[in-house]
């Protein structure tokens, strides 16, 4: 009986041995199966979801405090997450954009970790302008660059496949750094969530927004950090009428226009400079975008992706662009109020989302 069990437990386990060699053999030959799995769990890991089965597919990353030259000359700092496994690996930019949450965030941490498990060298950007001072700051642009090509120098990092994510304002930077000529080839894609496409009409939207239904019979609430961050960016010029009264609300999108266009010209010029529709001329069609906003955005209304999505299709049909509208989110975070099925319809489509995303990191690296 007992010589029985043995040659039973050592079939089983050369069975288990056996199978175990196949399903890497499968993943190993198709690609897709190993990209599906990876998708799932991130997006599981990101998603309020009762089950996290990131950390069984991959190994703890590394958070790295990494130091680089901004385009001043001053040093700026990031936090880069990372398998340490001597792999070279895809990489990937993260801006927050403006009051952005911080480097010791949850969220920002589960993000940044979740990614470095999906493959990728993730480096986080923190601005000192724009994440702590809640300001809109142009100069931000051209350190972006240099955070790409800071990244893209690392030796765990595979040149060739590094790409820019952004949230909210920090996806319309993300937008206008990809439009560098010192970048612009070698940025694999850019994932943009939240941001707007025209500045200067976000802003007369805003000063005009209790003239602006918002679906409901209503004016359209602007929110407060919406709001802190347009006061902020018209207090300097308030010595002007034509700022002052959009500062205070126009009764109509009319009126915010030729206010605006009373503004300085400089002032203009500035606004131009970061907005995401003054660059897609600029734009490498080697880069993929990928679009993507909440239906029910507070912040930044659906609409400027929307108008983001016409004009790439219209303009540069050689560019490949994804676009996705959820409901899951209240803004750029997972909104844990949401019911079940909305939850599990969101889920689905950040997984479709992000598949070709994932796909990048699992690519094999050719160096």
């Amino acid at each position: 009986m007992l010589r029985f069990l043995g040659r039973l437990s050592y079939r089983l386990y050369i069975i288990t041995l056996v199978l175990a060699v196949v399903i890497v053999a499968v993943l190993a030959l198709f690609r897709p199966v190993t990209t599906a799995i990876h998708t799932a769990a991130f997006a599981a890991e990101v998603l309020p979801s009762p089950v996290k089965p990131q950390p069984w597919l991959a190994s703890e990353p590394e958070r790295i405090v990494t130091e680089f030259t901004r385009a001043d000359g001053s040093i700026g700092t990031g936090d880069i997450y990372v398998i340490p496994d001597g792999k070279r690996r895809a990489g990937v930019v993260i801006f927050l954009g403006a009051n952005a949450a911080g480097a010791d965030d949850p969220d920002v941490i589960n993000l940044g970790m979740a990614l470095a498990r999906a493959g990728f060298a993730v480096m986080y950007y923190w601005s000192p302008t724009m994440g702590e001072r809640a300001q809109v700051d142009a100069g931000e642009i051209t350190n972006l660059v240099a955070v790409f090509d800071h990244l893209r120098q690392q030796d765990f990092v595979d040149p060739d496949r590094v790409g820019l994510a952004g949230f909210s304002v920090g996806a319309s930077f993300a937008l206008v750094a990809a439009a560098d000529p010192r970048i612009a080839d070698g940025i694999a894609f850019v994932n943009a969530f939240g941001g707007y496409y025209d500045t200067a009409d976000l802003l007369v939207q805003i000063a005009a927004s209790r003239a602006i239904d918002n679906g409901g019979g209503t004016p359209w609430e602007v929110d407060r950090l919406t709001r802190q961050v347009f006061d902020n960016m018209l207090t300097p010029e308030s010595t002007s009428p034509a700022a002052r009264s959009l500062l205070e609300g126009t009764d109509s999108i009319a009126t915010a226009r030729d206010r605006y266009a009373e503004l300085p010209e400089s002032f203009r010029d500035e606004v131009d400079s970061i907005s995401p529709s003054h660059h897609i001329d600029l734009w490498s069609a080697n880069t993929v975008m990928r679009i993507m906003h909440d239906q029910g955005d507070p912040l930044i209304p659906v609409g400027e992706s929307r108008r983001m999505v016409r004009a790439l299709q219209q303009q540069r049909p050689d560019i490949p662009v994804y676009y996705t509208e959820t409901d899951i989110f209240r803004h750029v975070r997972p909104d844990a109020q949401t019911d079940l099925k909305s939850m599990l319809r969101g889920a689905f489509q950040l997984y479709r989302h992000m598949y070709h995303i994932v796909a990048v990191a699992q690519k094999p690296s050719r160096g």
